[in-house]
């Protein structure tokens, strides 16, 4: 999608910013002052994911919200079959173009694996991550090439993405997606996520970072993250189930974890103000 293509009241639409990096045009919006907390969300999402978050953020840090490549307004890497480290230093390197060293992580979902990617690739060093519902792991050693090499055909497929964005404009297919995550979500993000899933730029994007997610090599790499990092899982998350949060503690040295009762998958949206203070939490402890 364009610059153009971004609907008049977008969330944050008066902080949102463009600059070209490596012929990918890179959309991100800026906002508040102070230490600065980069937020990066999930697969499927965009900055709205985290705009409410990011204003309550506002008035003690200086947000830096990230189309991640594929997503929203942002256009997609060339990369397609490792994806998950070429996304971390992009993202890298579009905070070195910024001038920008984020002194926290927010990451949800997959976006959470891109932030502990960018801990133990890059020159990255933030005082601390915040993982939200963090895709962390494989599914197994058996499903998860299949999912991989799946999502790869099907976003190279012109027919398939141009059908999932067909339906993405009827707001009860997406009102039903987005309930089966195991959260309330108000009319206002239906519509944003209509807006997304109608584009068969943005449903290919998704489909790329699906196809390009190794968490297997993740998942090893897990127990050299020197970053502290605190997991949040949610116990109606019916995508990441909460357990997960958990077992990844045990493999990060120094890790903390806990699960947040009566919420689902999309927490953050739905109820911005609980992981709100759980950050303020772990800003205290590493200031």
């Amino acid at each position: 999608m364009q610059p153009a293509d971004m609907p008049s009241d977008w969330p944050l639409r008066q902080a949102s910013r463009f600059v070209e990096i490596d012929s990918v045009q890179w959309h991100y919006q800026m906002l508040g002052a102070g230490p600065v907390v980069l937020l990066l969300h999930g697969t499927g999402a965009s900055t709205h994911s985290l705009a409410d978050l990011a204003v309550a953020l506002s008035d003690r840090f200086t947000c830096l919200l990230v189309d991640l490549p594929g997503h929203g307004f942002t256009s997609p890497l060339e990369e397609r079959e490792h994806l998950l480290p070429a996304m971390a230093a992009a993202v890298n390197k579009l905070c070195r173009t910024l001038g920008i060293a984020p002194d926290y992580i927010i990451g949800h979902s997959a976006g959470a694996a891109v932030a502990i990617r960018m801990c133990l690739d890059t020159d990255v060093a933030p005082k601390a991550l915040l993982s939200i519902n963090g895709a962390l792991l494989p599914f197994g050693a058996f499903v998860e090439p299949i999912m991989l090499k799946t999502a790869r055909l099907l976003s190279q497929s012109a027919s398939v993405t141009q059908f999932l964005a067909r339906r993405g404009t009827g707001t009860a297919d997406v009102r039903r997606a987005l309930r089966d995550t195991g959260a309330q979500i108000s009319e206002p993000m239906i519509k944003r996520y209509s807006f997304l899933i109608s584009n068969q730029s943005h449903i290919e994007g998704a489909l790329r970072m699906m196809g390009g997610w190794e968490l297997g090599q993740l998942a090893k790499d897990l127990p050299r993250l020197m970053t502290p990092i605190h997991l949040i899982g949610c116990d109606q998350d019916h995508i990441v189930p909460a357990v997960r949060a958990h077992r990844v503690k045990r493999m990060i040295p120094g890790a903390s974890a806990e699960t947040l009762e009566n919420a689902g998958h999309l927490v953050h949206e739905a109820a911005p103000k609980r992981i709100f203070e759980v950050f303020m939490r772990l800003v205290a402890k590493y200031k």
